[in-house]
C-alpha cells in the first residue's frame, strides 16, 4: 500500500516538473539519463586513473608531521632559550667582596680559621714534614 503511495507520489512529481518545462527539454534529459556513450565501461577505468592521479592532494598525515616536527623544534629553542637564561642570571649574581661588611668578613674568618689550619695539617702531613719536636699535633690533649 505504501509503495503504491510512492509511486504516485513521483508520478506527480513528475508530472509537475514536465509542466515547468517543455516536452522537448524533458524528452533530451531522459536520453541524456539512459543513454550510455560508446565504450564508456571500457575507457572507463583509464579516465578514472587519470582524475586521481590529476587531483591528488597533500595528505593530512604528512601535514600533521611537518607541523609537529616545527613544533618540537620551537619547544627546543624556547627551553634552551629559558635554560640558558637562567644560568647566566644565577652566574651574575655573585657580590663583590667590597660590597660585603668589614664585620661579616672578620666574623667569618675567625669562625672557620681552624678550617684553615687542619688543612695546612693536611698537607705538612702529606709531605712528611713533622715541625713538631715532640711529635704531638697542636691540637692533641695532653
Amino acid at each position: 500500500m505504501k509503495e503504491e503511495i510512492d509511486i504516485n507520489l513521483l508520478a506527480d512529481e513528475k508530472n509537475e516538473v514536465a509542466a515547468l518545462f517543455n516536452k522537448e527539454t524533458m524528452n533530451q534529459y531522459e536520453e541524456q539519463i539512459v543513454a550510455v556513450p560508446v565504450d564508456y565501461f571500457n575507457s572507463f577505468p583509464e579516465k578514472l586513473v587519470a582524475k586521481i592521479h590529476t587531483k591528488k592532494k597533500p595528505s593530512l598525515i604528512l601535514t600533521f608531521n611537518k607541523l609537529s616536527i616545527a613544533a618540537a623544534i620551537m619547544i627546543l629553542l624556547v627551553g634552551s632559550y629559558f635554560f640558558v637564561n637562567k644560568y647566566n642570571n644565577s652566574a651574575n649574581d655573585a657580590v663583590a667582596i667590597h660590597e660585603i661588611p668589614t664585620a661579616e668578613l672578620d666574623a667569618y674568618v675567625s669562625n672557620n680559621e681552624w678550617i684553615a689550619d687542619a688543612e695546612i695539617q693536611t698537607e705538612i702531613n702529606k709531605l712528611g714534614l713533622n715541625l713538631d719536636s715532640d711529635n704531638k699535633s697542636k691540637d692533641s690533649i695532653d
